[in-house]
């Protein structure tokens, strides 16, 4: 691995052991967009969030579910994860 890689790799793992506990904006390649506090973020984007709310491709298109209890997101579905 080279050390351009090593320290982008770095970065990312950083900022994403930074954000655990705050306000995430969670973006899907479907186009459903989560907006959460982030409990949890392993290393294959798996991802989860409390308190989410669920809107199709932005906030101001309205609200289509409310979630009480923990949401999962799958890494692999996941196009971005940004801190809200």
């Amino acid at each position: 691995m080279s050390a351009v890689t090593q320290e982008t790799t770095s970065a990312s793992t950083q900022f994403l052991s930074d954000i655990i506990g705050k306000p995430v904006n969670v973006k899907l390649h479907s186009g459903m967009l989560y907006i959460g506090t982030l409990e949890s973020i392993d290393g294959f984007m798996n991802i989860a969030l409390s308190s989410a709310t669920e809107h199709y491709e932005n906030k101001n298109n309205g609200l289509i579910n409310t979630y009480n209890s923990d949401v999962f997101l799958r890494g692999t579905q996941v196009m971005y994860i940004s801190e809200a």
